[in-house]
């Protein structure tokens, strides 16, 4: 099968079974909007549902999501009122919101778009911080939205046994890039990527005593700024990272079931078995010793 040409204009629409519906997430549709200067928009090959005017707009009872890689326009509904389109913009469309679209004169226009619903896809969605009065994200031209919105297009096209399964994790994965986008944009200039992966070398590197303080020491940052940033950044503390990162030690040292509770706790970097003990039950909801007899007795009283 020959992959789709996305240099034109061209648009799938998919049958959905129970099953799919089931799974959580399921495509409804998906494809491409290369529009000339000048031309007609949009163009009258769409189903009924689907196609509209700049006059009358259009409802969709699914979520749309719509990449403009190239040109300018313009977008409007209800909620929103009008925003300006750049080259760059995410348009989140919502089931049930009036809407319209459309490239400024004299622009030329390409688009991405696929639509998708399921019971699990607003909790997806929210994530995202899009809202019905705030459709419109920028992130400018990113080669890993294209590419994903590649995959999308070629499983559509084959179809084979499943593919609705795998379009439902592009979704998810279409999602957490534009997470991770907005998460990038939110630290501006601060290069927060290199001062946190510094971070997490030093601290995975370090003496089991080493003190956070000198974390920050090293990285010629005040603690109060680094806290702050390395909290922003992992959703978690820098101390709290410290004892996931022991835990997670102590976890595979448990797998030798030979090897007694204190000297796990010793070379997991607990300063006291009664402390490891403590914090592994606080973590994990049992004590290190019940964990180890459930990995090898499944049916082991915690």
């Amino acid at each position: 099968m020959q992959p789709l040409n996305t240099h034109s204009s061209f648009s799938q629409y998919f049958v959905i079974s129970k099953e799919d519906k089931a799974w959580g997430i399921h495509i409804l549709d998906c494809g491409a909007s290369i529009v000339s200067r000048g031309a007609n928009f949009p163009e009258r090959s769409h189903p009924d549902k689907y196609y509209f005017s700049w006059h009358r707009g259009r409802v969709l009872n699914e979520y749309q999501l719509i990449y403009l890689f190239r040109g300018r326009g313009i977008f409007e509904s209800h909620e929103s009122g009008r925003i300006n389109l750049n080259e760059g913009s995410v348009i989140l469309v919502f089931p049930g919101v009036w809407h319209r679209y459309k490239p400024l004169v004299d622009e030329e226009w390409q688009t991405y778009w696929v639509g998708y619903d399921g019971p699990i896809v607003k909790q997806v969605m929210d994530k995202l911080h899009f809202l019905p009065n705030y459709p419109v994200q920028e992130i400018g031209y990113q080669k890993k939205i294209i590419q994903i919105f590649h995959q999308i297009f070629d499983v559509g096209q084959a179809e084979f046994s499943g593919y609705q399964q795998v379009l439902s994790g592009e979704i998810v994965k279409l999602a957490g890039w534009l997470h991770a986008l907005r998460r990038k944009a939110e630290f501006g200039d601060h290069d927060a990527d290199a001062i946190i992966r510094k971070a997490r070398v030093i601290i995975m590197n370090s003496p089991d005593d080493f003190s956070i303080d000198k974390v920050a020491d090293e990285l010629n940052m005040g603690y109060s700024s680094f806290r702050k940033l390395f909290k922003e950044y992992t959703g978690m503390a820098p101390g709290q990272y410290q004892i996931q990162l022991k835990l997670k030690r102590a976890i595979n040292l448990l797998y030798d079931k030979n090897k007694p509770i204190k000297e796990i706790a010793v070379e997991s970097g607990f300063s006291s078995p009664y402390y490891f003990s403590r914090i592994f039950k606080k973590k994990l909801g049992c004590s290190p010793l019940s964990f180890r007899n459930r990995l090898f007795d499944p049916l082991a009283n915690p």
